[in-house]
């Protein structure tokens, strides 16, 4: 697969999920509207990461935009928008993925009893963000 290909792959998915998350949250579903945009962010932000080579296995979507943008080749144009969008990514890797999935397994507590409403419309706020903010990276990599 190709860089153009992989960038591509990911943006779509991560339209797709948050296609989904924004449904979830309009129906109330607080747990999978946060699901479906943390996974909408982690896959927005392996498709800025593809434009640069081999997208690594990680969860951490605030690694991997930290990760490329002191290459070189990243747009200068878009450098501040990302060092401020990259602490904004560190509530959603591992850690949120596993609460999402399992809830609070030390305290028997499951997601969907976690997750509130305001969690969820942040979480699509987030995920809505970085998709148009790789959109634009991935158009400017990969004209």
């Amino acid at each position: 697969m190709t860089a153009e290909q992989d960038a591509r792959f990911r943006l779509d998915l991560a339209n797709k999920l948050l296609v989904r998350a924004q449904d979830e949250l309009a129906r109330n579903n607080w747990r999978e509207a946060a699901f479906f945009a943390r996974g909408a962010i982690e896959n927005a932000a392996k498709a800025i990461v593809a434009c640069f080579g081999a997208i690594p296995r990680s969860h951490e979507p605030s690694a991997l935009l930290t990760s490329v943008v002191d290459d070189p080749r990243f747009p200068t144009q878009l450098v501040a928008t990302a060092q401020a969008l990259s602490p904004r990514l560190l509530g959603y890797g591992m850690a949120e993925h596993l609460i999402l999935s399992y809830g609070d397994e030390r305290n028997h507590i499951d997601p969907w009893t976690l997750v509130t409403a305001q969690h969820a419309d942040e979480s699509v706020a987030t995920a809505t963000e970085i998709l148009e903010f790789a959109r634009t990276t991935v158009g400017a990599m990969l004209p």
